[in-house]
C-alpha cells in the first residue's frame, strides 16, 4: 500500500522514477508484481497527462523562481485557513489542488478547497470553496481538484479520458 501511494504522490511531482535503493531485495519494487506494474503503469499515464502543464511549471520556476508544487498559502496568500494546512494537501501549480493519502487504510479524504468553485477530477463533481469537503480517494485515485474555471484543469482532465483513466 506505501508503494502504491507514493507512486500517487510522485506522479504529481517533477521527476516521476523509481529507484530500487542499495537492496532491492529487501523492498518492495514496481516490477515485483502484475498488481505493482499494473499501479506503475496507471501513475505513468497520470504523470503524462499533465506533462503540458508541467513544462509550463518548470518554465516559470527557471524563469521566476517559483516552484512547481507549492504550499497553500504561496497561492491562497490571503486565505488564513490555507496556513494550518502543512504536508496534508499542495498546489501544483495554481491549478491544481492535490491531497495525497498519507495514512494505510484510508480511503477517503477530508480536503480544503479555497474559495471559488472545484472540480473533483475523478468524478467531475463540483464543489463550492471556502469549506471542507470529503472525497472518495480509493487507490489509484489521489484527491485531486482543480478550478472550474481552469484550461488546464479541462485539458489534464481530457488528457486522463484520452488515457482510459476516467470516463
Amino acid at each position: 500500500e506505501l508503494l502504491f501511494r507514493w507512486m500517487e504522490l510522485n506522479a504529481f511531482s517533477v521527476v516521476f522514477r523509481t529507484h530500487e535503493g542499495n537492496q532491492p531485495e529487501n523492498n518492495a519494487q514496481f516490477y515485483a508484481d502484475a498488481e505493482s506494474l499494473a499501479q506503475f503503469a496507471r501513475m505513468a499515464k497520470l504523470y503524462a497527462a499533465w506533462d503540458f502543464y508541467r513544462r509550463e511549471l518548470i518554465d516559470i520556476a527557471a524563469n521566476r523562481g517559483l516552484p512547481v508544487v507549492r504550499p497553500m498559502f504561496l497561492v491562497f496568500e490571503n486565505d488564513l485557513q490555507v496556513y494550518d494546512i502543512q504536508y496534508e494537501q499542495f498546489m501544483v501549480g495554481e491549478d491544481l489542488l492535490v491531497a495525497p493519502v498519507l495514512d494505510p487504510g484510508v480511503t477517503q479524504l477530508t480536503v480544503y478547497l479555497p474559495a471559488g468553485e472545484w472540480v473533483h477530477l475523478w468524478t467531475g463533481q463540483t464543489y463550492s470553496g471556502g469549506q471542507h469537503v470529503t472525497v472518495a480517494a480509493p487507490m489509484g485515485q489521489p484527491a485531486v481538484f482543480y478550478p472550474t474555471d481552469s484550461e488546464v484543469g479541462a485539458a489534464f482532465a481530457a488528457n486522463l479520458r484520452a488515457a482510459g483513466l476516467i470516463d
